[in-house]
């Protein structure tokens, strides 16, 4: 919002050139104390301006973004992107936690039926389907194994495909991270391993007795850096 020095039913108004913003009253409520914060925060004022500025506005943040946008909205969203992409608690971070006990059972059964796969070299990946997908030099008929044992968990399925639902919601929001970097729907396949991703972000009884957090999400931000910087491009 912008105030015109002409606009008399605006509060607060500028008493003088010099003087400070006034709230006509005390919030008497959270509501009320949110209401008058969020209006200062938007209040934009001009001295010795005859015309009302021209409204700031920001770039498209990437190419999928074909408005300007007011500058306030983009860094708010990439506020909630960052949290939901890289703190303890956000969307993505939960997601990975909630794949390392099905994970583990998948495993556990693998190394009591098949314990030569199990130890072999492979990865897990998602496809445009939804359905999990074993990658590595394994002949197919191994990874169809493997496979089978995988999308048999729906646990561990389901919270794949809420990584890959959250990660690429919050990616559009967020420029500056993990955002530089061209993933897609099409491509998704091709950039992440999820073995990798699990076995590498596992906590240590340090950090559980810290974070109460069977992985840790400083370890799995610095895999899914890594595996960005080597498995995808940058816009």
């Amino acid at each position: 919002m912008k105030v015109n020095s002409n606009d008399t039913n605006l509060t607060p108004q500028l008493v003088s050139n010099s003087s400070a913003v006034k709230i006509n009253k005390s919030p008497n409520s959270k509501e009320q104390l949110n209401n008058e914060m969020e209006r200062l925060a938007k209040d934009i004022y001009h001295k010795d301006m005859p015309k009302e500025p021209e409204a700031t506005y920001y770039k498209p943040i990437n190419k999928d973004a074909n408005v300007l946008r007011p500058i306030e909205d983009v860094m708010y969203d990439i506020g909630v992107a960052t949290a939901h992409l890289y703190m303890p608690g956000g969307d993505v971070p939960k997601t990975v936690e909630k794949m390392l006990s099905p994970y583990d059972k998948v495993m556990a059964e693998l190394r009591s039926e098949q314990p030569s796969l199990a130890n072999k070299s492979w990865g897990i990946s998602i496809n445009e389907s939804g359905e999990l997908t074993v990658t590595g030099s394994l002949n197919d008929d191994e990874k169809s194994i493997i496979a089978e044992k995988l999308n048999s968990n729906e646990e561990l399925v389901t919270a794949v495909n809420d990584f890959k639902s959250n990660y690429l919601k919050y990616i559009k929001m967020e420029p500056r991270g993990w955002g530089k970097y061209d993933v897609n729907e099409n491509n998704f396949a091709e950039v992440f391993d999820f073995r990798e991703m699990l076995e590498t972000s596992r906590s240590n009884e340090d950090f559980k007795g810290t974070w109460d957090y069977e992985t840790n999400w400083l370890k799995l931000n610095d895999n899914v850096s890594a595996q960005l910087r080597s498995n995808a491009s940058k816009r």
